[in-house]
């Protein structure tokens, strides 16, 4: 619980940030998209055409419904939280060394056994905050601008942003503790997460769910 302590004192301040920037955003964001999508009859004609709903997993007729246009953005802030969570998981472990500092020295009566569920628990904690924060914001946010949407529908596409920045958060907790001298987690976890969103993007172009499989975002495609 010591190690827990510690490391949430000292990523707090981080964290709040990412959820207070995430909800503000989907806060904004939504009614001015909603907005958009209502001027459908000024759209050009080839508007729906191309490559680009197909490569996010979308379709027009899917942005006309209650949540279509809430999915299709909520897509793209998986991405953000992606990267929230793998950063986050690295840092915990990469801090030592790209801070030079030595904090654990003082350790050892816990065990390294301890230090990682301390950090494991921080992680948890983290993440729930940034994603309790984005599905608040959400709530309040369909419920002024969108109301007659279901709430079933609602949880799970909310609930897939926090699942994927579960995900990245623990692939970035374990690439620390394999490789805990890191000196650019975040630009790390920014590649890493766009590279995945790309291998999505590739596998709903080519039409290929075998090549999906290889990232967490094609499991959570906003038009199934």
């Amino acid at each position: 619980m010591v190690v827990f302590q510690y490391e949430w004192k000292r990523s707090k301040k981080s964290i709040l940030i990412w959820a207070i920037v995430l909800a503000v955003c989907i806060f904004f964001m939504t009614p001015v998209y909603y907005g958009l999508i209502g001027m459908t009859d000024s759209l050009p004609e080839n508007f729906a055409q191309g490559g680009f709903f197909e490569t996010v997993g979308v379709s027009l007729d899917l942005l006309m419904k209650p949540l279509g246009m809430y999915s299709f953005l909520t897509g793209f802030f998986m991405i953000a939280g992606g990267i929230f969570g793998m950063h986050f998981g690295l840092s915990l472990h990469t801090k030592e060394c790209t801070e030079n500092t030595s904090e654990y020295l003082f350790t050892k009566p816990c065990g390294r056994r301890m230090i990682y569920r301390g950090k494991t628990q921080c992680l948890l904690g983290g993440v729930c905050v940034v994603g309790g924060a984005y599905l608040v914001a959400s709530l309040v946010t369909m419920l002024l601008f969108k109301p007659g949407f279901s709430l079933g529908e609602f949880f799970l596409l909310a609930i897939s942003f926090f699942l994927v920045t579960l995900f990245f958060g623990a692939l970035g907790l374990l690439l620390g503790s394999c490789k805990p001298n890191n000196r650019s987690p975040l630009l790390t976890a920014g590649l890493i997460v766009f590279l995945e969103y790309c291998i999505t993007a590739f596998s709903r172009t080519v039409s290929n769910r075998m090549i999906g499989f290889l990232s967490p975002f094609s499991f959570f495609n906003p038009s199934e």
